[in-house]
């Protein structure tokens, strides 16, 4: 140790018993023990007597000694500047590095320059536990993505821009369970929307009443098509406007007359069946994707 740091621990010391006797001082001429002082500030009596002796040893770190000290300090109306001041003495600081108590060897305080040691940068915790959020995230949506994609392959496509709204509701289509003996008559259009050309008005459906037999014919203009499954219906006629756009329930057959060609469009086909004219049509062999059928029928 150097002569430099000898005089620096003496004078450390020398404060520290000096604050230890103001503070005994204060303490007997307020009438209280040692007992009471522990027990109002939460310390042990060992404590205590070793704050008002200035020997730290056995105690804490010297950050835990000097709030122990200002507790102490304040509990007993002591000022605080002057407080401060012994501490500054007893513990001095210079810029980043704090002096901590070597206590091997002596009773007495003897202080060492020790580099204050960096905690780890709690923003970077903040950073992982974003980027694991995020990923968290970005697999959930790709997830609900795929299971979208593959309910929407079964289901209905968009329906076209520039397409007549009022052709969705239109009460000229009529629909037929596959398998019933019950007659439908045919039920004209009452009215066709503003949108709807009057062209449209050809394609008019009819539904023949059942045979005998329980088969209903198909006319030589007329076009029937039947589906297994409740799926997207899109069938426009020669005029390019919809006679049917919309979802079917499963086993029905819907038909259509007067306005041949016809541009059909399945979305769920497994299993349905068309006829034209009494003509059967392949639906499988027009396969554009996995479930989706797309062909023209009527043509001349």
């Amino acid at each position: 140790m150097t002569d430099n740091q000898q005089s620096e621990q003496h004078a450390s010391n020398g404060a520290a018993a000096e604050l230890g006797l103001k503070l005994r001082q204060a303490r007997e001429q307020k009438g209280y023990s040692i007992g009471e002082v522990a027990e109002r500030l939460k310390l042990s009596a060992r404590q205590i007597e070793g704050l008002e002796s200035g020997n730290y040893e056995g105690m804490p770190e010297l950050v835990f000694v000097r709030g122990f000290l200002r507790t102490y300090g304040r509990f007993l109306d002591l000022d605080d500047n002057e407080v401060a001041a012994f501490l500054d003495r007893i513990m001095p600081q210079n810029r980043n590095n704090l002096y901590a108590v070597d206590r091997s060897g002596s009773q007495a305080l003897n202080y060492q320059q020790t580099e204050v040691k960096k905690s780890f940068p709690t923003w970077i915790l903040g950073v992982l536990t974003a980027v694991v959020i995020g990923g968290g995230i970005y697999v959930w949506q790709s997830k609900s993505n795929q299971e979208y994609a593959k309910q929407s392959d079964n289901m209905e496509r968009p329906e076209p821009a520039g397409s007549a709204a009022g052709n969705l509701q239109a009460d000229n289509i009529s629909v037929v369970a596959m398998g019933s003996d019950a007659a439908a008559s045919a039920v004209p259009a009452a009215s066709a929307p503003a949108a709807v050309p009057a062209q449209a008005m050809a394609s008019e459906p009819v539904v023949a009443a059942s045979a005998a037999s329980g088969v209903v014919p198909v006319a030589a203009d007329e076009l029937a098509v039947k589906v297994l499954y409740r799926s997207n219906l899109v069938i426009k006629d020669k005029n390019g406007a919809f006679v049917i756009n919309r979802i079917v329930p499963a086993g029905s057959e819907h038909r259509f007359r007067g306005g041949a060609p016809y541009e059909v469009w399945i979305g769920y086909s497994l299993g349905a069946t068309a006829n034209y004219g009494g003509r059967e049509i392949n639906v499988r062999q027009h396969l554009t994707g996995k479930t989706t059928s797309s062909f023209t029928v009527g043509q001349q």
